[in-house]
């Protein structure tokens, strides 16, 4: 974390399967003292409670500290959830469908409370099916962030190339 301030985690910061730091809001250590119960940990779960449902991510090392934003709720599963796997089951179809039919609010800003996404019907199998998904689900998310990765460094060097080709005449 850098002296910029602690990261709060909104919605709009779960991108894809992550948590994206590109553009997050910060605020002073000394405010985010007072709010300790939302610090996140490794393992936790921020799953926004706002927009698109089911859209949420596991915390990683590198967010340990970080804050969970008022637009989203905190989870931390019991030790014989796999987070991975939970993760996964709230980004199902089934799941955002459950979660979209209990929706309140507009069509372009669906809201679910706490009470709702608490209700959720979750399909536990056992603890090794937990991490057999969640190492299928981790693989796939690294594979769809190296295709993310290639196609922006593509896109960088068609810009490149065209800015070559045709920028600056005269």
């Amino acid at each position: 974390m850098d002296g910029g301030g602690v990261p709060v985690v909104m919605p709009r910061d779960l991108a894809g399967i992550g948590i994206s730091a590109d553009g997050i809001r910060r605020i002073p250590e000394e405010r985010a003292s007072s709010l300790d119960r939302f610090r996140l940990q490794p393992g936790d779960i921020v799953v926004a409670r706002r927009g698109e449902l089911g859209r949420c991510a596991v915390v990683r090392e590198a967010e340990k500290g970080w804050l969970c934003g008022t637009g989203c709720f905190l989870l931390r599963p019991a030790g014989d959830v796999d987070p991975d796997y939970l993760a996964a089951f709230l980004r199902s179809p089934e799941a955002r469908a459950w979660l979209d039919s209990r929706s309140t609010g507009s069509m372009t800003m669906k809201t679910i409370s706490l009470d709702v996404l608490a209700a959720l019907p979750v399909t536990l199998p056992d603890p090794e099916v937990q991490q057999l998904v969640a190492r299928l689900m981790r693989s796939a998310e690294e594979h769809d962030r190296l295709m993310m990765e290639g196609l922006v460094s593509t896109q960088r060097i068609r810009d490149d190339a065209l800015r070559g080709l045709f920028g600056e005449q005269g």
